[in-house]
């Protein structure tokens, strides 16, 4: 199981209570690109929410 770089990131920010928005704005992307990477990650990671993917990525020490 390996996520992205980006996907690593990005549910690491969100770990950390990052938005959507903070990270598109941090990021300077739009946050349809962020949605799309963590999408990405819950199929990768075999959940369905991004909570559970900060979980079970947090589990894996994937982040």
């Amino acid at each position: 199981m390996k996520l992205s770089t980006t996907q690593t990131i990005y549910l690491r920010w969100i770990s950390q209570g990052k938005s959507l928005r903070d990270i598109a704005d941090i990021e300077r992307k739009h946050v349809s690109e962020i949605q799309q990477q963590l999408d990405a990650a819950l199929v990768v990671l075999n959940v369905t929410s991004v909570s559970a993917a900060v979980a079970r990525a947090n589990t894996l020490k994937l982040i």
